[in-house]
This record gives structure tokens, sequence and C-alpha cells, in this order.
């Protein structure tokens, strides 16, 4: 027994001094200081990891201003000739929530693309949630990849963060790109409400998939066509606008059917005023006309806030404005296997979003050709 207890030791010892020394040979650095943090406007100078400017903190609501601290769908593309790679930082907050895990509120994600066959590959990290979090990727480089994408935490404030690389192996880190960016303004699921991991978040896959800017003003409860952030989209300068805020828009005591018609008309008179040619897409509620969903009072309340919403959005085409466009509820696919409760879709919800947004963008596009 003794001697069983003893070689185990070793083992730890060695392991231990077999990682102290790597990271003896690692070159650390920081993105921040390369300009590299993309997935935010790029009207953004800040020093930090956050979706809104320290402007717009006594513009918004405390929860909204709090939200925006996260770093959801925000993302550090670069590219190395490495095969390991040790990422680190600190969060502000709690690892993981009761419905979704460390990995998708606090973790890092780690894609590379393929030239050759122009297609993303997944690199899974093994990771360490302490004080300072840490992921370590391993013999994750091809003959084809040389250019990562790393996606921040989806629910979490990040503090500070580092890459680590092998002496002798760098990294080069790539700037914002002039791309007109897609914003969309939207609730939880938007933000990446249940993802296990960044890369599953339905705007992250969209990203990939079209491998175009886009930004991520999602927040979690708070996604309610509110001023402040409708005044900040019109100070950029968007390709598409996409708003998918009725999960948060109830029906009862917090608005009226006639207040939820005000809201919807004037999101659309605001972007309107300075963007008078951009697509406008508004999104349906996800949940809604599903009778395998056994949640009645919640299913109609969505349901009457879909109908409105489509009410709107055909008068105000009629009106005239024909870059106006309305994404069915049914093209979402939520069925009652892909949520984590009555809403929050899992990763096969995110990739049936994810889906139905590119198919409606890839149409949008196709008409404006």
């Amino acid at each position: 027994m003794f001697y069983k207890s003893f070689f185990v030791f070793l083992g730890w010892i060695s392991l231990f001094l077999s990682t102290f020394g790597q990271d003896l040979d690692l070159v650390w650095s920081n993105p921040l200081d390369s300009g590299a943090v993309r997935g935010r406007v790029g009207t953004y100078q800040d020093a930090d990891y956050h979706r809104l400017p320290a402007s717009m903190e006594k513009e918004v609501r405390a929860a909204v201003w709090r939200l925006g601290k996260q770093s959801a769908g925000m993302y550090i593309d670069f590219e190395t000739d490495a095969d390991t790679l040790v990422v680190r930082y600190e969060v502000s907050g709690r690892f993981g929530m009761h419905h979704m895990p460390a990995t998708g509120v606090s973790g890092v994600d780690l894609y590379a693309f393929d030239a050759e066959n122009q297609k993303w590959s997944w690199a899974p990290g093994q990771y360490d949630f302490a004080d300072t979090v840490s992921y370590t990727f391993r013999e994750f480089s091809t003959p084809h990849n040389s250019s990562y994408r790393l996606y921040l935490p989806l629910y979490n404030e990040v503090k500070w963060l580092q890459i680590g690389t092998p002496s002798g192996q760098g990294i080069k880190y790539k700037t914002a790109t002039k791309q007109k960016p897609i914003i969309v303004y939207g609730t939880s699921i938007a933000q990446g409400a249940c993802a296990t991991r960044p890369g599953m978040a339905w705007t992250n896959i969209l990203h990939r998939e079209l491998n175009y800017p886009l930004v991520n003003l999602g927040f979690s409860g708070n996604g309610k066509l509110e001023q402040p952030i409708l005044d900040f989209i019109n100070r950029q300068n968007p390709a598409m606008v996409v708003l998918d805020c009725l999960p948060n828009l109830h029906l009862g005591e917090e608005r009226t059917e006639e207040e939820l018609k005000d809201l919807i008309d004037n999101a659309i008179k605001t972007i309107r005023s300075v963007h008078p040619e951009i697509p406008i897409l508004l999104a349906e509620h996800s949940t809604g006309f599903n009778p395998q969903f056994l949640y009645r009072t919640f299913q109609h309340n969505a349901e009457q806030r879909i109908l409105i919403t489509r009410e709107r959005i055909k008068a105000l085409r009629e009106q005239g404005d024909q870059n106006l466009y309305l994404l069915p509820n049914a093209d979402f696919k939520m069925e009652e296997d892909v949520t984590v409760d009555y809403v929050h879709p899992n990763d096969v919800g995110m990739k049936n979003i994810a889906e139905a947004y590119k198919d409606m963008i890839l149409k949008i596009q196709g008409h404006e050709k």
C-alpha cells in the first residue's frame, strides 16, 4: 500500500513539474494591446471586454449596464503556428447557473478555419475553473489550420485575459474588419442562454456560417426595445438590424397590447430616422403554437405577442417600408426536446435558431442584389 501511494505521489509531482516547466516556456500576450477584441461596435475604444462603452453607463438601466459588461458574442481572431495554446483569465461573477453550465456561462471556445475545405473545426480544451480560469488546447494544429477564433464567455464579465504560446511559436492578432456588422438586439436567447459553450450560441453559429461580422446586444431578461439601446444602434453603421425582443415583452401587468404596438412602431421609426434603407428583421417569439409544450398560459401570452407583431409589420410594410422583414415562429422549430425549460434553447435549439436566421438573411441579401 505504501509503495502504491508513493508512486502515485511521484506521478503527481512529475505532472506538476511538467506543467510548471511548460508554463515557464510560454510567452503571454494580451489581445487588448493589439486591438484584437472583436464582436462589438466599431466605435468602441475602451480597454476592456465589455459590449457597451463606458459612456453608456448613465444612459441605460443598471440591469442593462451589468449585462452589457458580459462578453457575449465577442471573439478574438488570430494566426499561429503553435500546436499548444493556453488561455487564462479572470471573471467577475459565478461560474455557472442552475440551467446553464460553467463552460457556457464562463468558458471560452476555440475554432480553427480550414482554408482548404473552407470550414470551421472545433478545438476542445482542457479547462480549470478557479480564481484564474484556464483553458489548455493541445495538438489542435493541422496543415490546413493557421487561423483561429476564440469566443469569449456568454454570461460573465472578463476582467483580464492572456493567451500563452510556446516560446518560438508566435501569435499574430487580427484587428477589426471594416465590414458593416449585423447588429442583434435581443433577450437571453440572443445573449446565449442556454448554450453549453460559447461557440454554440446561435449568434456565434450564425457568425461562422455567414462569415460576416455580428454584434450581440442580447440582454438577459432586458431586451425590451428601449430607447437608449435603439439610439446606440443608430450611432453605428450596421448592414442590418435584427430585433429579437419579443420574449421579454410580456403582456399583462407589465404592458398592454397597445403599448406593445407602440414599442414596435417606435423601434422601427427610430431606426428608420437614421437608417432609412437598411434591412430590419424582426423575429417572432420562438415559443408558441406548439401543443407539445404543456404550459398553456405562457404559450398563449407568447402567441398574442406574435399576432400583434405580425399585424404591425404587415401595416408598416403596406405603408411603404419594403425593407422590413419578419422571421416566423415556425422557422425556429422549437419543439419540446430542444429547450432546457419552457423557452431557453439547448444546443440543438441553438442550431435550429441559427439555421432559421441564416436562411432568412440569405433570402434578404438575395432580394437586395
